[in-house]
């Protein structure tokens, strides 16, 4: 049997090390029919970016798969939602789009980095002082958390219910589905920022929710609009940035040589985030639907096809990246699709860079001598799931501190 027959985004043996997978594919069958999806896997860098930066051949408006609708928040509420940015075309994309840009201007992303800064340091210094920790529990996870609920204006004492709601969207792209738990807490979401948006609409407070309700019609989130963009940042600005974070740090502790570099120069933390989002990406897919029939590596794609735009294959093309398997902060790459491309390049992309790189420098600066706790597996949990990849836990414990302490970046 081969690779490519026993592939599957639901085998939690095969998504533990799903290269070997996509490089066979781009190889063999740059262009495979997937079954269960009812869709089409694109592993190719050329053909991947290609539909990223072409809308009008490749939509993302009504993605479905197994032949079922998918739209995370309307599954497992049972009826239908306001559809989500990364769910929407041109003209109503480019509304959306031009509404929720005014939060995430370069001067208000880069007013957020001393805050991010000193949180950063904050939940380090907390987390080191035991022997032994779990680095997802104690930075990787609360970090992107408290910025979101912060930005958003969600009281503190409702922090945790944003992991929680979190991890019931992300089990829409799980083998197993959303369950009863998970319909429940998309339930409690959804209540809540309604109550909230409406809330802001009438009393503005200054903050992320108050912006987006306020303005003429047509500059304006409705409630339900709001709900979509909340479920957006909890998805893409809070799971995908712990997912980066505690990826970047497995691959650094798995080559010691380059997390020993780090504590000599801090500053390269932005050059191991580049290159980890390249290596390990937080995103593994995203979802297209062919608007008239396409040619792609592999074959030609009827109209009305859904694509899985595998990036997690296309950032490892060699034909993209030479000796794609190494790891190697100083690569610099160039052209990377975790944050996908063209119109529906991620908005938060800018706070990633800003978020995974100063909780990296904050680790190095207060721990430069690190090794993984012998509770922690050879293998990290990577849950199976088509759409996001990251760890449920990683485990580790101080080592003796540094001869040379690491500059001050």
């Amino acid at each position: 049997m081969s690779l490519l027959d026993r592939f599957s985004f639901f085998d939690r043996e095969v998504m533990q090390d799903p290269y070997p997978y996509y490089a066979e594919m781009r190889e063999r069958a740059p262009l495979l029919w997937n079954a269960p999806l009812q869709a089409y896997l694109v592993t190719r860098y050329e053909d991947v970016a290609h539909a990223l930066k072409n809308p009008a051949l490749f939509s993302s408006a009504s993605p479905r798969l197994g032949g079922q609708p998918i739209d995370a928040i309307g599954t497992i509420l049972g009826g239908p939602a306001s559809p989500a940015l990364i769910n929407t075309d041109p003209p109503l994309h480019t509304r959306l789009r031009a509404i929720v840009s005014r939060a995430f201007t370069p001067k208000q992303i880069s007013e957020l980095e001393p805050r991010v800064r000193a949180l950063a340091r904050e939940l380090v210094s907390g987390m080191v002082r035991a022997e032994e920790f779990d680095f997802m529990e104690g930075l990787a996870t609360p970090l992107p958390v408290i910025l979101i609920a912060e930005m958003l204006g969600i009281e503190p004492g409702r922090r945790h219910d944003f992991k929680r709601w979190s991890d019931a969207l992300i089990s829409v792209a799980s083998a197993g589905g959303p369950g009863p738990e998970a319909r429940r807490d998309a339930r409690e979401m959804h209540a809540y920022m309604t109550g909230i948006a409406e809330e802001r609409r009438q009393r503005p407070q200054g903050d992320l929710i108050s912006l987006l309700v306020q303005g003429s019609e047509e500059q304006r989130l409705t409630p339900e609009e709001v709900n979509s963009f909340a479920l957006l940042l909890l998805l893409a600005g809070n799971e995908t940035a712990t997912n980066l974070i505690g990826n970047a740090l497995h691959a650094l502790l798995t080559h010691p040589e380059q997390y020993d570099g780090l504590t000599r120069n801090p500053s390269d933390c932005g050059a191991a985030i580049e290159e980890a989002l390249r290596y390990e990406s937080p995103v593994v897919s995203a979802l297209r639907r062919t608007t008239r029939p396409v040619e792609l590596s592999g074959g030609s794609v009827p109209e009305d096809t859904m694509l899985v735009l595998v990036l997690s294959s296309a950032n490892r093309d060699p034909r993209k990246f030479p000796e794609p398997d190494r790891f190697d902060i100083q690569r610099a790459p160039q052209g990377v699709l975790s944050f996908g491309q063209g119109i529906h390049y991620c908005l938060g992309a800018p706070l990633a860079r800003i978020e995974a790189p100063l909780a990296l420098q904050a680790l190095v600066e207060q721990c430069p001598r690190l090794d993984f706790a012998a509770r922690q597996p050879a293998r990290p949990d990577y849950p199976p799931s088509f759409g996001v990849r990251g760890m449920r836990s990683l485990w580790l414990r101080r080592g003796p501190p540094a001869s040379n302490p690491p500059s001050q970046a």
